[in-house]
């Protein structure tokens, strides 16, 4: 897929029935990480289906190294549906096209696993986008600081781990599509980063990932966005955010306004792209 190879094994050997949808289910995850990435992220990786368990689609979790490996817990009771509006293993996928982090870092990688997942789905047109924004709006309150709280650098909270994380990078997409009137965006800075050898399979320090990525775009967007974010809390008005991206939330969902300055920015976020 995308130039790479996806190993696959399971822990018990699925019903000849169950397998199509399964290599189907790693097919659209790899093709969606494969198309924002414009390549799979390493050459090869090995993933390990953990099958014959309770439930449905589980946890997933990535291992770097010279032998980069994913590992997901898919149960029983998982239906061709559960596999089809899966976001885990795209979201396990994204963990490859970037240098391992050190645990105090983990935001770094868990905030674009938790960013990038739903954009490159909508992309590849497996999510609708406002399905995307939706999840945006209710999920990203879960990562503004507290009274108490540090910079994203360190912290051990869930929430600003994952969608602290997650709203560094969208201020960064934000931000280098607004600057380049939409002719880069996020993607080509974690192409850079991946082009100069910044995969799962590296050990990094965080300046020398985002100082690729910048380089990759022109622009130090990601730099200064961390010596703000990293060592201290940021205040954020979201509100302020999603009035000037054109989303307006509702109930149960969000409607766009194409009139606001920056829907351009947001409709070339989720915009599908072509076969």
């Amino acid at each position: 897929m995308g130039g790479g190879t996806i190993e696959v094994s399971f822990r018990q050997a699925p019903f000849e029935p169950q397998l199509e949808p399964l290599l189907t289910w790693v097919r659209r995850a790899a093709g969606a990480v494969s198309s924002y990435y414009e390549g799979f992220p390493v050459k090869r990786v090995r993933l390990q289906i953990v099958t014959g368990g309770p439930g449905r689609i589980g946890g997933g979790t990535s291992w770097g190294g010279d032998e980069p490996m994913i590992r997901v817990a898919v149960g029983r009771d998982t239906s061709p549906s559960d596999l089809g509006d899966d976001w885990v293993l795209t979201h396990e996928m994204v963990h490859l096209g970037f240098p391992d982090m050190p645990q105090r870092l983990a935001w770094v990688e868990e905030g674009l696993a938790t960013y990038v997942e739903p954009a490159a789905r909508a992309r590849v047109g497996t999510l609708p986008a406002e399905r995307v924004w939706w999840d945006l709006v209710r999920m990203l309150p879960q990562g503004l600081p507290g009274p108490r709280d540090p910079g994203l650098d360190g912290t051990r909270d869930w929430g600003r781990t994952y969608w602290g994380g997650a709203l560094f990078w969208l201020l960064a997409d934000v931000e280098i599509r607004e600057r380049t009137d939409n002719r880069r965006g996020l993607e080509h800075a974690l192409r850079g980063i991946v082009a100069s050898g910044g995969t799962i399979e590296s050990r990094w320090p965080i300046e020398k990932a985002l100082a690729e990525g910048d380089r990759a775009v022109g622009l130090g967007v990601l730099v200064p966005l961390h010596a703000r974010m990293g060592p201290a809390p940021m205040p954020m008005d979201l509100d302020d955010l999603w009035s000037r991206l054109g989303v307006v939330r509702g109930r149960g969902g969000v409607r766009f306004d194409d009139r606001a300055p920056l829907a351009a920015v947001r409709r070339a976020i989720t915009r599908p792209v072509g076969p």
